[in-house]
């Protein structure tokens, strides 16, 4: 049996870490403008230094006109991609991160 601290290689040829994997969930964290803001990159953070071996995202609204929460995160032509960009780099700021 494969233990949970192994790492996992997916059919594209990523390899993770380990086998501990955090779902996508309804974070609600956005800032003005439907945004990434400092506490979901914070939390990401934290999640990647906690020693998962991938983060899902969750929730991530491509029309604002359909916003499930107030609190969603927008992503739709025009966003600014740096909001995300810091996001994703908090994701794979762990060892082992890519």
């Amino acid at each position: 049996m494969t233990g949970l601290g192994e790492p996992l290689v997916l059919d594209c040829g990523l390899s993770l870490t380990n086998r501990l994997v955090k779902a996508a969930m309804e974070e609600n964290l956005a800032v003005a403008g439907q945004l990434p803001g400092e506490r979901i990159t914070r939390l990401y953070r934290r999640w990647a230094h906690g020693g998962a071996g991938l983060l899902i995202t969750g929730h991530v609204m491509v029309d604002g006109r359909a916003l499930a929460d107030p609190s969603d995160v927008v992503l739709e032509d025009g966003t600014p991609l740096e909001p995300f960009v810091r996001w994703a780099d908090a994701a794979r700021s762990g060892a082992g991160g890519c």
